[in-house]
């Protein structure tokens, strides 16, 4: 019994390795400007939900960024992590977190309960 649900299960996914490629993707040809349109309106979203994650209203946030060019909201979706009133410094909290272990850790192996 084993032996007939494994052949039947592979069986199964031959067909469906055979099968999923065709029918999957499909492409199209799409203008530079579609391109451009579609990649300023990811990035203008993109700057509104982390204007909204710091913190700034969401109407605010909205129109700020209506109010900027897509150069300038192209230039900020980069940058935003990085922008001195922004972004987490990851790096320095993660090593304070470590410094802090190694000193807790040689601090209980020195002075045990």
């Amino acid at each position: 019994m084993n032996r007939e649900w494994t052949r039947q299960l592979c069986r199964l996914l031959v067909v469906l390795m055979a099968w999923a490629p065709y029918q999957l993707a499909s492409a199209g040809m799409v203008s530079t400007d579609q391109s451009l349109a579609a990649g300023a309106q990811h990035e203008r979203g993109e700057v509104v939900n982390a204007l909204e994650a710091f913190g700034v209203d969401a109407a605010t946030a909205q129109e700020r960024v209506g109010a900027m060019t897509d150069a300038e909201v192209r230039s900020l979706a980069g940058q935003i992590a990085s922008a001195p009133a922004g972004g987490v410094y990851a790096a320095g909290i993660i090593a304070v977190l470590l410094i802090a272990i190694v000193a807790w850790a040689i601090y209980k192996e020195r002075n045990p309960w």
